[in-house]
């Protein structure tokens, strides 16, 4: 491909738009990977502590503290109102939750746009490509394979260059979805067993 071919595409609209969502679809891939990564938590050794919680919070208290995570989060604002009336707790526990919860979700909202427009904006340099092969038609009467070309080698790749966004993207989205959702029903769990134990 002659250099004067490639800047066709790095002048065209829809390569730009599409080459920002890519590098923002990565950005947030990595931002949420690496949330993911911070936030493990042993919830086996945590639901032992917590679980064991009515015959004293010492040692599930010294737990929490030796690592930042939503659970132990929860746990802490749990153990700071444990006294509360079981209502008052649960209620407490239920905006907590949901707070948590949107701290892990609130990224993937940009990713499942991304997801769904990339294959629009791929389809809409389609149809700009084949404009433009029939405009070069529509000056040249006698037009060849070659006049046409360009502009139909930009529809095809305009596709391309859509799915190669959007796959990734709906890959991703799927993926980290599902991991916040088992956060956040670690996060009902957590909840449940603090109300129980706690309330008045």
């Amino acid at each position: 491909m002659m250099p004067s071919e490639l800047s066709l595409y790095y002048t065209n609209p829809t390569f730009i738009v599409l080459t920002l969502l890519s590098l923002y679809s990565v950005t947030v891939m990595i931002n949420q990977a690496y949330y993911l990564f911070l936030n493990r938590e042993e919830m086996p050794e945590l639901l032992r502590l917590l679980e064991a919680g009515r015959d004293g919070y010492k040692d599930l208290v010294s737990f929490i503290k030796a690592k930042e995570t939503p659970h132990r989060r929860l746990i802490r604002a749990g153990l700071k109102h444990i006294a509360q009336p079981v209502e008052a707790l649960s209620a407490l526990l239920n905006e907590e939750t949901k707070g948590l919860r949107w701290e892990a979700e609130h990224r993937l909202a940009a990713l499942g746009t991304i997801a769904n427009i990339a294959p629009f904006i791929g389809l809409f340099g389609t149809v700009i490509g084949v404009i433009r092969a029939f405009e070069a038609i529509s000056v040249k009467a006698s037009a060849g394979p070659s006049v046409v070309a360009g502009g139909i080698a930009e529809a095809l790749i305009s596709t391309a260059a859509g799915l190669f966004v959007a796959v990734p993207a709906v890959i991703a989205y799927n993926y980290f979805l599902k991991r916040s959702r088992r956060l956040g029903l670690e996060l009902e769990h957590i909840s449940t067993i603090i109300a129980l134990q706690g309330g008045k």
